[in-house]
């Protein structure tokens, strides 16, 4: 088989698409993690809220890494984003059924991006064996014609 500088360059070019989308895949499972972790903080925090009670002492994070004194007036209810911009309130324990449902969710997205990262991966080091292969006769053929 004859292979010539053309292939060469048509499979780099496949191999580059497989690296970028590999890497937007990547990025892609990084943010899913985050979200991952911070709906399972904001159902722990609400367990733990509602299990110290009225009156209790709390911080309130604001932001920049600073927090308000507070305390908990009602240990019963929350007010929890339920999409577009929309917030209802409801009972906690509601709102960590609600978190929940999100967190299997994005177990379940995550899981399936893995599998397709996996499948990616190895067509990406499928890809660079074939490139590696096609580069290494075409070294072979030009020493050839150099002897």
């Amino acid at each position: 088989m004859t292979v010539s500088e053309t292939e060469l360059r048509r499979a780099l070019s496949i191999l580059d698409q497989y690296r970028a989308q590999f890497d937007a895949l990547q990025r892609q499972q990084e943010l899913l993690t985050l979200s991952l972790e911070e709906l399972v903080r904001a159902r722990e925090t609400m367990s733990r809220y509602q299990q110290a009670g009225k009156g209790a002492p709390i911080l309130v994070p604001i932001g920049g890494n600073t927090f308000l004194f507070g305390q908990i007036a009602d240990e019963e209810r929350t007010i929890i984003g339920i999409g577009a911009d929309l917030l209802i309130e409801e009972t906690i324990p509601a709102a960590v059924e609600r978190l929940e449902g999100r967190v299997k969710s994005l177990q379940e997205a995550i899981g399936g991006l893995a599998q397709r990262i996996a499948e990616l991966d190895t067509r990406v080091r499928t890809q660079t064996d074939f490139v590696q292969g096609v580069y290494e006769q075409l070294a072979e053929r030009e020493g050839e014609k150099g002897a």
